[in-house]
C-alpha cells in the first residue's frame, strides 16, 4: 500500500500544479487527474469513478482568475488512490468503495482550499523580491525564484496527498469490512446520487448559454466515463 501512496503524492503533486502553477492545460481537472492516478496505482476504474463524481459536482465551479474554487484536484486524486487500496485490501465492489471515500474525503476538497490559500499567500512573498531581481538586470536569477515557488507547492501537494490518501486507506480498510452487505449494496446504489446532484446544479443556470454549454459537456463526460466503465468492469 505504501508503494501507492507515495505514486499518488508524487504524480498528484505535478497534476497539481497545473491547478495555478503551471501550463493550466486542465490535467488537473478530476476527469483527468483521478483516472490517471487510477491507472498508476493499478485500478484505473477507481479513478474513472473518482472523477466523475467530482467533475459532475464541481463542473460550474472551475478555478477561473482570482476564484479559488474548492479543490477538487486534490480531493479527486486521494479519492482515486484510497479506493483503489481499499478495492485491493477487501474485494468490495467499486461504486460503494467509491462513494464512501468521497464521503469521508469530501472535506478535502475545502480544506485543501484553504491551504492553497496560505500558499499563495507566502509565494506573494517571493514576488517582489523576484522584481527587485529583475529590474536589476539579472534575469536568469528570477528563474530561483519561480523554482522556488514550483518546489513549494510541489513539496505541499506531495505530502498533503500522502498524508491524507494513507489515512483515509486505513481508516476505510478498517470500517467497511464491519459494514453488512445489504448498506453495501445500498451504497453502490446512492453513487449515482452524487453526478445526479451536479447534473441538478448545472440545470439551474441553464438559461444562460455558457451554463448550457457546461452542461452538455457534462453530460458527454459522463456518459462517456459510464460507457468505459460498463466497458472495463
Amino acid at each position: 500500500m505504501m508503494r501507492e501512496v507515495l505514486l499518488t503524492g508524487a504524480v498528484g503533486g505535478l497534476l497539481w500544479l497545473d491547478r495555478f502553477q503551471i501550463f493550466q492545460v486542465m490535467i488537473s481537472r478530476p476527469i483527468v487527474a483521478a483516472p490517471l492516478v487510477g491507472w498508476i496505482v493499478g485500478d484505473i476504474n477507481s479513478g474513472l469513478a473518482s472523477g466523475l463524481i467530482f467533475e459532475m459536482l464541481w463542473l460550474r465551479r472551475p478555478p477561473l482568475g482570482g476564484f479559488i474554487g474548492p479543490d477538487v484536484t486534490l480531493a479527486s486524486i486521494a479519492v482515486s488512490s484510497v479506493s483503489a487500496a481499499v478495492r485491493s485490501e477487501t474485494g468490495v465492489d467499486l461504486l460503494p468503495v467509491v462513494l464512501m471515500s468521497f464521503l469521508l474525503l469530501f472535506p478535502v476538497s475545502f480544506l485543501g482550499t484553504r491551504l492553497d490559500v496560505l500558499l499563495r499567500k507566502y509565494a506573494g512573498r517571493i514576488a517582489p523580491h523576484a522584481e527587485k531581481i529583475q529590474a536589476e538586470g539579472a534575469d536568469r536569477a528570477v528563474f530561483i525564484y519561480f523554482g522556488s515557488a514550483l518546489a513549494l507547492g510541489y513539496c505541499f501537494a506531495f505530502l498533503f496527498l500522502v498524508t491524507i490518501t494513507l489515512g483515509g486507506a486505513l481508516i476505510l480498510t478498517w470500517i467497511v469490512p464491519l459494514i453488512p452487505p445489504p448498506v453495501i449494496r445500498a451504497t453502490g446504489t446512492a453513487f449515482y446520487l452524487v453526478p445526479l446532484l451536479g447534473a441538478l446544479d448545472l440545470l439551474v443556470g441553464l438559461e444562460q448559454r455558457p451554463h448550457a454549454v457546461l452542461f452538455i459537456m457534462g453530460f458527454l463526460v459522463a456518459l462517456g466515463t459510464s460507457l468505459v466503465l460498463c466497458f472495463l468492469s
